[in-house]
């Protein structure tokens, strides 16, 4: 018979983030990426542990090289850190790097191996411009998915529009939405000093920027500023065995599959749900709800769409009350049941990607010690929304002082399931077209003239007995073909040569990752490097 497996406790000994923004000499002080990882040395200023003590360093960062020019970057860190001889680990779960660090450095004290850790979440973006990070950011999606258009950005659109389909919401009415959700934001983003956008956005300028175009359409429906910043920052957590004020209490974590087109809704996120669920039966929470007035939700809301939806995935509130949620301070202001992202969440805090989960975890960690809360849930979100993590600090007194029934997670949802490897568009097209259904589609706008630049379409087909969807790109020019189109309308494929036809539009490929762009890359990288950039 074997013997089930006890984690030892795991404590945070002290805490650290630097405030987020550029740290490009214009907005904050000039800073190259490893004297940024310099100053996550500035957690052992509140700890009496010494780095010698140390017995890991693990580093949560988004694609080091291609953003920064940086490889073998948990040696590198550990090496400005001083801290000599450690382990040292690199992590990349997308935008959920700097939880996915904390994860891997509790699970190091919790097996028994190490006695401290430190963990870091890192990312400098500003070292490239906007439309290279865009393209970087794209390579977290399926090669074929981001060859036709799709981006995060993208992403965020096709999760907005469901929602505006299933709660039957006019433009009028999601637009509201929007400006209320960035208003409350930037409300809270505005009275945190560290935050990156940290002024207020009241409904009046939303709207007035709407008009003069400033507050333009990227990706319909998402506007400008209904998604997060680009944004650089680093923080760490300083996790021991030897007993502290708070205690990590839960650490849940679930992937969902690659593909956007395979997914079988986009109105919940299946990965945060068991994510949570696995958080809370290792804390022993049968219900989150029971801690209400005691507990700071620090979730992942790069983009309007997605906050509502994570409130419901991780049960604070039911699905009838989605829309009101975050528009409720009874329910989720800064003295309601539940308080959300009061530092401002990313869209206004800011979302340095790879350090964005461990900022959320020094957060709760300084809310639960100032006072405020007994518990802080940090929830965070990698990938095209598939690599997602749920981490719970709690005041250890009131840890000890609760019941905590051994559970385990149940009533998961189901993932997604690819297509076969064999089934691609050329052999559903080997012959006659093919009657397709409409499912979603989005559409980017440039930002200068409003013009439809490029459209993102999903078409679902019946292929051996089973119904499959396929993303396809076309461009702007068929705007005014496609937006007519609805949910379940039918959409001819068809071949023409070697060109694939969507109801007779032509499919198009916007960005092609070659050998040559990669060389490019390192070309770029290296010349930072000797200082011949």
């Amino acid at each position: 018979m074997t013997q089930q497996f006890k984690p030892r406790e795991v404590y945070v000994a002290s805490s650290y983030a630097a405030p987020v923004g550029r740290y490009n000499g214009r907005e904050r002080e000039a800073l190259s990426f490893l004297q940024m990882a310099e100053k996550a040395g500035e957690v052992f200023a509140g700890s009496r542990i010494r780095r010698s003590e140390v017995g890991a360093v693990v580093v949560g960062c988004q694609n080091p090289v291609a953003f920064s020019g940086v490889d073998n970057t948990a040696a590198k860190i550990a090496g400005v850190l001083g801290i000599s001889g450690a382990k040292s680990v690199l992590i990349d779960t997308a935008s959920s790097s700097g939880a996915s660090a904390l994860e891997y450095a509790y699970l190091q004290i919790a097996s028994g191996r190490c006695n401290h850790v430190l963990a870091i979440g890192i990312q400098k973006m500003s070292d490239v411009s906007t439309g290279q990070a865009t393209r970087i950011v794209a390579g977290v999606i399926d090669k074929e998915e981001a060859e036709f258009g799709l981006s995060m950005p993208a992403c965020g659109a096709l999760v907005a529009r469901s929602l505006i389909e299933r709660l039957k919401l006019s433009t009028e009415e999601w637009t509201a939405f929007s400006a209320l959700l960035t208003q409350r934001a930037h409300r809270f983003a505005a009275r945190n000093p560290d935050a990156h956008l940290n002024f207020e956005i009241p409904l009046e300028e939303y709207y007035r920027q709407i008009v003069t175009g400033k507050n333009y359409r990227y990706w319909w429906p998402l506007r400008y500023h209904d998604f997060c910043p680009m944004s650089d920052g680093v923080a760490a957590v300083l996790l021991s065995a030897t007993p502290h004020e708070v205690i990590v209490s839960g650490v849940g974590s679930a992937t969902d599959i690659p593909t956007i087109a395979d997914r079988p809704y986009f109105h919940s996120f299946p990965a945060t749900v068991r994510a949570a669920a696995e958080a809370y039966a290792m804390a022993g929470i049968r219900k989150i709800t029971d801690f209400a007035g005691q507990i700071h939700v620090n979730m992942h809301d790069p983009f309007n769409g997605f906050g509502p939806i994570n409130m419901v995935d991780l049960g604070f509130v039911p699905r009838r009350r989605i829309l009101e949620a975050l528009l409720n301070d009874e329910l989720t202001g800064e003295f309601g049941s539940f308080p959300t992202n009061i530092t401002g969440g990313l869209k206004g805090r800011g979302h340095p990607l790879g350090a964005t989960g461990m900022i959320q975890i020094v957060e709760n960690h300084r809310l639960i010690t100032g006072g405020r809360f007994q518990m802080g849930l940090a929830h965070s979100i990698g990938g095209p929304i598939n690599n997602n993590v749920v981490t719970l600090l709690e005041r250890t007194s009131h840890y000890r002082q609760r019941s905590r029934p051994e559970l385990s997670p149940w009533g998961l949802p189901p993932l997604g399931h690819m297509k076969p490897k064999n089934l691609s568009v050329n052999e559903l097209l080997n012959g006659e077209p093919v009657q397709g259904r409409f499912v979603a589609a989005t559409t980017r706008f440039d930002f200068k003239t409003g013009d439809p630049e490029g459209i993102i379409l999903i078409v679902s087909c019946l292929a051996h007995g089973q119904r499959h969807s396929f993303l396809f790109g076309v461009g702007g020019e068929h705007y005014a073909e496609i937006v007519q189109l609805k949910s379940g309308d039918p959409v001819s494929l068809e071949k023409s040569g070697e060109e694939i036809l969507v109801n007779r539009i032509p499919v198009r490929k916007f960005y092609r990752r070659t050998m040559d762009g990669v060389l490019e890359l390192a070309g770029s990288g290296w010349k930072k490097l000797t200082g011949n950039g």
